[in-house]
C-alpha cells in the first residue's frame, strides 16, 4: 500500500512539474511552438476532457481560480515560489529521482568535477621532489617477497620509525588491561548479543555477572591494527596496500609491516600475507573497517578462491571515536582526530581520494615517488587508530550499554525467533 502511494504522488508531481514548466496542455488542434501567452486557461477543462477521457475537470478548482482566490503553478514567479525547488523538499526517494534529472548530474557538470580533480591531483604531482623517477626499492626501502608463489613487496618500521613519539605511546599502549567502556559498547555488545561462546565456556550463561570482565579483557599482545588502501571504492578493484601494526613486548615497540602490490597482478600476494597475519592474532582494530576494510578483504580473497578469514574479534574506532570526541570536532575523519588529540598536523602526507589516482599513475609510470606519500598516509594511520585507543582508555570508566539491563544474552530469543550459534565457535577478544 505504501509503495503504491509513492507511486501515485510521484506521478502527480510529475504533472505538476509538467505544466508548471510548459504552460499549457496539449490536445487537438493546439499549435506545439504556442507559448503560456497564447493559452486561454478557461479552456483548459474543455481541453482536459477531450484529449485526455479519463481525467475529468474540476469544477471548484476552476471557480476558484476565476475568481482569483488561488493561481496556477505556471503563473507563480519562479524566483520566489518555484514549484520544482519546493518538491525537493519531500521524501528521499523523491529528492534523489529529481537530483538524478538535475543539471547538476549532466555529462557537462561530471566532466567539469573529472577536469577539476584531475587538476588537483597534477598539483599534488607538482609538489613532490624533483628529480628522475624513483624506483619502489629507492623510494621506499624494503624486500621483495613471495607466498605460495605470489609475489609482493614488505615494507617494515618499528619504533620510532615509525613515528618519533611511537616509543611514548608503546609504553601507554602495555598498560592496557581492559578495552575501554566505549570500545567495549562496540565490540563486546555484538558478540554477546549474537549468542557467540567458547570451547570451555559453555558455562557462561550460568552466571553473567562474572563473564563481563572476561569480554572486557584485552591483551597488548594479541591486537592487531589494519588499514587498508585500495585502487577504488568498488569491490571490483584491487587492494595495492594493507598496513599491519602490532605491540612486540620482547622490545616494548611498536612493529609496523606494510604489505605492497607493485602491479595488480600482486594482490593475490598481499592477500596471502595479511591472511597468515590474521591468523596470529585474537583481536583487529579498524577504523571503519567493519564497514569497509574488513568486507573488502573478504570480498577480495573470495576473488582469488582463498578460504575466508578465521572468526576473530573486530574493534571498529569510528563508533567510539564519533560518541566520544565528536561534540568537539568538525568531523570525525582519522586525520581530524590526529590533529585534535596530538596537536600536530602530518607532513608530506597526500589526501586520501587522490591515493587510487596515485597508485594508477604508478602502475603507468613507475615512479615511485608518489608512492612514497601513500606508504607514509598509510603507515600514520595504523599509529593513530593506537593514539585513539590509548586516549580511550584514559577516559572514565561506564557501564557498557550492551549489558544494560541484560541477564542472559545467551539465552534463545522468545518465540521461534533462535539465535544462530557461529561456527566455530570462539571468543570475541
Amino acid at each position: 500500500m505504501e509503495n503504491r502511494l509513492k507511486k501515485q504522488l510521484a506521478l502527480i508531481k510529475s504533472r505538476a512539474i509538467l505544466i508548471a514548466r510548459r504552460g499549457t496542455v496539449p490536445g487537438e488542434g493546439t499549435d506545439a511552438s504556442a507559448g503560456p501567452e497564447s493559452l486561454d486557461f478557461d479552456e483548459i477543462p474543455s481541453r482536459l476532457s477531450t484529449s485526455h477521457p479519463r481525467i475529468r475537470p474540476n469544477t471548484i478548482v476552476d471557480e476558484l481560480i476565476r475568481s482569483g482566490a488561488v493561481v496556477r503553478a505556471s503563473e507563480l514567479i519562479s524566483d520566489r515560489l518555484d514549484l520544482s525547488r519546493r518538491l525537493r523538499r519531500g521524501p528521499w526517494w523523491w529528492r534523489r529521482r529529481l537530483a538524478r534529472t538535475h543539471d547538476g548530474g549532466g555529462p557537462i557538470a561530471r566532466a567539469a568535477r573529472e577536469s577539476g580533480f584531475e587538476a588537483e591531483f597534477q598539483q599534488v604531482l607538482e609538489a613532490l621532489p624533483s628529480g628522475d623517477a624513483l624506483t619502489i626499492d629507492s623510494a621506499v626501502p624494503g624486500e621483495p617477497r613471495s607466498l605460495e608463489g605470489a609475489s609482493y613487496y614488505l615494507v617494515r618500521a618499528t619504533g620510532a620509525a615509525i613515528d618519533p613519539f611511537a616509543d611514548w605511546e608503546a609504553r601507554r599502549f602495555t598498560t592496557l588491561e581492559q578495552w575501554p567502556a566505549s570500545v567495549s559498547r562496540t565490540m563486546v555488545g555484538r558478540f554477546v548479543r549474537r549468542g557467540y561462546a567458547a570451547n570451555g565456556h559453555s558455562d557462561l550463561h550460568a552466571n553473567f555477572a562474572e563473564t563481563i570482565p572476561l569480554f572486557r579483557r584485552a591483551d597488548p599482545r594479541s591486537i592487531l591494527f589494519l588499514d587498508i588502501e585500495t585502487a577504488g571504492l568498488s569491490a571490483n578493484t584491487y587492494v595495492f596496500l594493507c598496513g599491519l601494526m602490532h605491540f612486540t613486548p620482547e622490545t616494548g615497540e611498536f612493529h609496523a609491516e606494510q604489505v605492497f602490490a607493485r602491479d595488480y597482478g600482486e594482490e593475490e600476494g598481499l592477500l596471502l600475507h595479511v591472511r597468515a597475519a590474521l591468523c596470529r592474532f585474537d583481536t583487529v582494530v579498524t577504523y571503519n573497517g567493519a564497514s569497509f576494510d574488513m568486507p573488502f578483504l573478504r570480498t577480495r580473497m573470495a576473488v582469488h578462491r582463498m578460504p575466508d578469514i578465521v572468526p576473530m574479534g573486530s574493534v571498529d574506532l569510528l563508533h567510539s571515536t564519533r560518541r566520544v570526541f565528536r561534540p568537539g570536532l568538525p568531523n570525525v575523519r582519522l586525520v581530524t582526530v590526529e590533529e585534535h588529540l596530538r596537536g600536530v598536523a602530518r607532513v608530506d602526507d597526500i589526501p586520501s581520494r587522490f591515493i587510487p589516482r596515485a597508485y594508477h599513475e604508478y602502475v603507468h609510470t613507475q615512479d615511485a615517488r608518489i608512492i612514497r606519500n601513500v606508504v607514509y598516509h598509510n603507515r600514520m594511520d595504523l599509529f593513530t587508530m593506537a593514539v585513539i585507543l590509548n586516549h580511550l582508555a584514559d577516559q572514565p570508566a561506564e557501564v557498557p550499554a550492551a549489558f544494560a539491563g541484560a541477564e542472559n544474552p545467551f539465552a534463545s530469543a522468545a518465540g521461534g525467533d533462535t539465535i544462530a550459534q557461529p561456527n566455530p565457535p570462539h571468543l570475541p577478544f
